[in-house]
């Protein structure tokens, strides 16, 4: 018995002996970016790395459903205590595999549900970060509980990584920690990127293929902070300009509890960046810019680190000889300043940017996008992302997998002037630009004095489109979608994109045209883009007193049974104009109005008013006259009835001072009085403004013949005096 027992310890202590050696034999660890359901690219190395004891050999085979290995590979752990394993990657497809991972032919790890497809990178600042489950399509289904597909996969890199709030890396980290694939069935897959998500979505049905998301992104975040030091300091422009704008910092000077992973040069790229190198992407995302723009970020300074953030991934990522595909998307509508300028042309910039390397980079338009938001998000952060995502993936289509000659924003080729028009060509149109809609909107010319105005355009070839207006006969620059409230500009072209903004000469603008979607009495509601949060939203375009308004086909329709008056909405509250409103009329010298009368009497407009403020307002000649009025024959016919905004009457008196429309730089109200006390029915369309070209100088009526009363003549040589007082003051 005794023989017996000590064979069984003699047996129990040779099989502890050999679990410990197991345990100290299979130290290795893969890194915290690899996981079950994850995606590699396919037909590329899938390559493992982790850490483990120098010398080790590590294995990393494939198995396939029925159990066999299907790829393989070996390697040995470096002096440093890391290891890299790599076996060629499968053509990708609808299979799940097994990966099993081996020290010194121990198995350490195994992942499983493991599949090859199209894998790309996502990345940039807050529009990129925002979640599906706020997206307005994600919303519902998130609400829902949808599952998603289970061939969607996803590496949720945490926007604040968990010891983010202890220091900032100063140096590249080779893992990441809290990071964790998903598959699109998991419920945390509501946390990804929004656009990454329908950019993903729509490849995985045009590719008919498994698509992964490497999700890394930050809100608030600076291009800078998307760069490594090395390519930092092998880049003298980038370093010279980081310098010259004291964001350079010295790696001796770099404070792991002090600095911003926000906006501090290589922050992001060392927490989220270079842990990913082992994958092999087929190109990135890119959707950032706002924190860059706001911060004043030349054009030429943000081009030169974008060109080295695509160099320097090309060869993280292991792109010889070529660079890495990348793709980025035009801002959202918001004000980053009075006008709003510097937005359009901060997206006008991304297209110069994406001509530098056309056949790596590519760009899509959102100006159409709806600016709907959740109050929580701000309207910096529209919630529709799915036409931005699905347009990121039609740019990826035609860029890395050849689906078409077109996969970025049409842009200016060539502007020719003749026959008083503007010509403009455009490259990058596919099968041809089109309207969305009945008619163009969003273009504007000037004439050689800068002012422009709004204009017509129609579409004459493919590619070509004729600007004109017959308020500039000569015109010398031809502008598109240039204002921060550009949502109805609707040129597109190459399946859907819209045509990228543009301005043919921007030597000669002074007075830019921001769209005043009044001015063609079409739409009742206009967004407008505010600075209050609440305030961003649709406000009534025209209001009256008195009559009836209805908008069809593109025509305001106005009923009434006695006098009334019309108003374009000018201000979301009294004496509070919109933001993204030019309340500056004083460059142009007429307003035309197209009118039409549907009734069996005249009607009769009996005056315009154009108010400065509460108390003091004009009332512009009717053309060719001394006159106010103007009357609407009723014979069903269009009239064109036009306004001189330099005979302007101090309150309407026509036997006052004519002052010239210099007067008009802040208007609050324009407000046109009818005076018929009977049935009206009037349709108006078209509202247009002309360029000033008179000598800008207050013109007399000394002939006050018209005026029947004393009272009227005292008034109106008050109305003189007063006149020439506000001219030497306003």
């Amino acid at each position: 018995m005794k023989k017996i027992i000590s064979i069984i310890l003699a047996v129990i202590m040779i099989s502890g002996c050999a679990l410990i050696s197991d345990a100290a034999d299979t130290s290795a660890k893969l890194y915290g970016t690899y996981g079950d359901g994850m995606l590699f690219q396919q037909n590329k190395d899938a390559v493992f790395a982790g850490i483990a004891p120098s010398g080790a050999v590590i294995s990393a085979e494939l198995y396939g459903k029925d159990g066999n290995i299907v790829a393989s590979g070996e390697s040995t752990a470096s002096a440093d205590g890391t290891f890299e394993v790599s076996f060629a990657a499968p053509e990708g497809g609808y299979n799940e595999y097994i990966v099993i991972l081996k020290e010194n032919s121990a198995e350490f790890e195994r992942l499983e549900n493991i599949v090859f497809g199209e894998l790309w990178l996502s990345s940039g600042q807050s529009n990129m970060q925002y979640p599906l489950s706020q997206d307005k399509d994600g919303a519902e289904m998130f609400s829902d509980s949808e599952k998603l597909s289970k061939w969607l996969r996803v590496l949720l890199v945490p926007a604040y990584c968990e010891d983010i709030v202890e220091k900032t890396y100063a140096d590249p980290q080779q893992d990441i920690m809290g990071a964790k694939w998903v598959t699109g069935e998991n419920p945390a897959v509501y946390s990804m990127s929004a656009v990454a998500y329908h950019f993903a979505a729509k490849l995985m049905d045009e590719l008919d293929m498994p698509v992964g998301i490497l999700n890394a992104s930050l809100g608030g975040s600076a291009i800078e902070s998307w760069l490594s030091r090395e390519a930092i300091d092998g880049d003298d422009a980038v370093r010279n300009s980081l310098v010259s704008r004291k964001r350079y910092i010295e790696r001796s000077d770099w404070s792991e509890s002090k600095q911003n992973i926000y906006v501090d040069m290589t922050a992001n790229y060392n927490h989220k960046i270079e842990a990913l190198r082992h994958f092999n992407p087929s190109g990135m995302i890119w959707y950032q810019g706002e924190t860059d723009l706001s911060s004043g970020v030349s054009h030429a300074d943000y081009g030169a680190m974008y060109d080295l953030m695509q160099r320097s991934y090309s060869e993280l990522f292991g792109y010889e000889n070529e660079l890495m595909p990348f793709i980025c998307t035009q801002l959202a509508a918001y004000l980053y300043s009075d006008e709003g300028y510097n937005l359009i042309d901060w997206n006008i910039n991304y297209c110069k940017i994406q001509a530098a390397q056309p056949d790596s980079r590519a760009v899509v338009a959102i100006y159409d996008v709806p600016l709907t938001y959740i109050p929580e998000a701000g309207p910096i952060h529209p919630e529709c992302k799915k036409e931005i995502g699905e347009r990121m993936a039609f740019a990826a289509k035609g860029l890395v997998y050849g689906e078409g000659d077109v996969y970025t924003a049409a842009t200016v080729k060539k502007a020719e002037i003749r026959d008083g028009s503007v010509y403009v060509t455009l490259e990058n149109t596919g099968s041809g630009i089109y309207c969305g809609g009945d008619e163009l909107y969003g273009f504007a010319v000037c004439g050689a004095g800068g002012v422009y105005v709004q204009a017509d355009a129609e579409i004459t070839a493919s590619d070509t489109v004729r600007v004109w207006s017959d308020s500039v006969e000569n015109p010398v620059s031809a502008s598109y979608a240039y204002c921060v409230s550009n949502m109805r500009s609707n040129l597109y072209a190459a399946s859907d994109m819209p045509v990228s903004p543009f301005v043919t000469d921007k030597s000669v603008g002074t007075h830019y045209w921001a769209d005043r979607s009044w001015t063609d009495c079409g739409d009742e509601y206009t967004w407008h883009v505010m600075r209050g949060i609440e305030l961003n939203k649709d406000y009534s375009s025209w209001r009256s007193e008195g009559a009836e308004l209805t908008f069809e086909s593109g025509i305001m329709n106005v009923s009434s049974e006695a006098e009334f008056t019309l108003s374009p909405v000018l201000n979301y509250e009294k004496n509070s104009k919109f933001d993204d409103t030019d309340n500056d009329y004083s460059d142009y010298g007429k307003m035309s109005v197209l009118i039409r009368n549907n009734g069996s009497e005249p009607v009769e407009i009996g005056s315009v008013k154009i108010y400065k403020s509460d108390f003091i307002w004009y009332s512009p000649a009717a053309d060719g006259t001394r006159g106010v009025e103007a009357s609407i024959p009723a014979d069903g016919q269009w009239h064109t009835v036009t306004f001189d905004l330099n005979r302007l009457y101090l309150f309407g008196n026509e036997g006052g001072a004519g002052s010239p429309c210099r007067r008009l730089g802040k208007v609050t109200e324009i407000r046109f009085e009818f005076v018929n006390t009977e049935s009206t029915d009037i349709s108006i369309d078209s509202i247009r403004f002309a360029p000033d070209t008179s000598d800008g100088r207050i013109h007399f009526d000394p002939d006050e013949s018209t005026l029947d009363t004393f009272a009227e003549k005292l008034t109106a040589i008050f109305t003189k005096a007063l006149g020439l007082i506000i001219s030497v003051f306003r």
